[in-house]
């Protein structure tokens, strides 16, 4: 439940902190907008990895069982969730120093469009990778074995449902860029 509302609080945070500048060029706009929302996404996400790594390590050693393999999971799969923000975060600094024309933008609001398609594809396969595991535990006669794969189970099942949530949430808001970008090329 701290979870969900961790998410809940990052959400508001991050929508609430996206706006254009009337002052800029469109393409600057579009360019911003997309960086914009690329680094304050990098930023839940690293914060959602943060958190689970410090209270996954606490709380997997203080607790037995299912829970404890759950929460070592969520430590262990969100180091790569740090490193992914990270680099993405690097990435959007990177790209908001450059100048874009209206096909740059183009070109480049479709591509990061795929990219949060795919992944959105990806998270679907964690969650049936993860409800697969809890199976897995419950076919199992060694319960050390079982609980393992039942409490990874439940953390991948956690991780995949929360970058679903923040993976469409990118999509609708890069689409509506993408939306925007495309209505001015074909007034050209």
């Amino acid at each position: 439940m701290a979870n969900l509302k961790l998410i809940f609080i990052l959400l508001v945070t991050w929508v609430s902190s996206l706006h254009a500048s009337a002052q800029l060029s469109f393409s600057d706009s579009i360019s911003i907008s997309r960086n914009r929302i690329t680094r304050t996404a990098m930023i839940t996400l690293g914060s959602w990895a943060a958190a689970n790594i410090g209270s996954g390590f606490i709380i997997a050693g203080r607790s037995s069982g299912i829970t404890k393999y759950t929460w070592q999971m969520n430590s262990y799969w969100n180091f790569i969730n740090l490193g992914l923000a990270g680099m993405g975060y690097l990435r959007a600094m990177k790209e908001s120093t450059k100048s874009t024309t209206l096909l740059d933008n183009y070109e480049a609001q479709n591509r990061v469009e795929k990219i949060y398609y795919v992944n959105f594809g990806l998270d679907f396969g964690y969650i049936a990778a993860g409800l697969y595991l809890r199976q897995k535990g419950f076919d199992g006669t060694n319960l050390h074995i079982s609980n393992q794969f039942r409490g990874y189970g439940t953390s991948i099942v956690i991780q995949g449902a929360f970058l679903l949530l923040m993976d469409g949430a990118m999509i609708l808001l890069h689409t509506r860029n993408t939306r925007r970008v495309s209505a001015r090329m074909h007034l050209q």
